[in-house]
């Protein structure tokens, strides 16, 4: 039972750590595609692969892509903001992308104050931008 316990365990990480991906752009850019709904343990997730890759890959800029999010609620809010609050503490700059009308509808009706967070509604323009900071 105990082998079955670990290897249900070392399956679940490996899923965990695949759900939420760092994917290297450029040699200093990196972007997560967050796809579906984003609970409590994959907030954790999220900031665990963030930290871990984007320092282990030297980024100055991360893209979190929100295009296929379904829902933003105060407590996914609340996490993105601790994301990219560590992310800047470690110096990387972070940029939301695929940001819907229907997204921000629901983010301004719930007071989220996005005002220190760059934010875009295409994964293409938020590139853009943060090769522009490069240069």
């Amino acid at each position: 039972m105990k082998d079955y316990t670990d290897k249900i365990q070392s399956a679940q990480y490996a899923i965990d750590e695949l759900s939420i991906p760092v994917v290297r752009i450029t040699k200093e850019i990196g972007v997560i595609p967050l796809v579906g709904e984003v609970d409590t343990h994959r907030a954790q997730i999220l900031m665990e692969n963030a930290l871990k890759q984007g320092d282990a890959y030297k980024l100055r800029w991360l893209i979190i892509d929100l295009s296929v999010v379904p829902i933003i609620d105060t407590m996914v809010s609340d996490q993105l903001f601790k994301v990219v609050a560590a992310l800047k503490l470690i110096g990387i700059g972070v940029v939301l992308s695929g940001i819907r009308p229907e997204i921000s509808l629901t983010m301004v009706q719930l007071g989220v104050k996005l005002s220190d967070i760059v934010t875009f509604n295409s994964l293409y323009r938020a590139l853009d931008y943060a090769n522009s900071q490069m240069q």
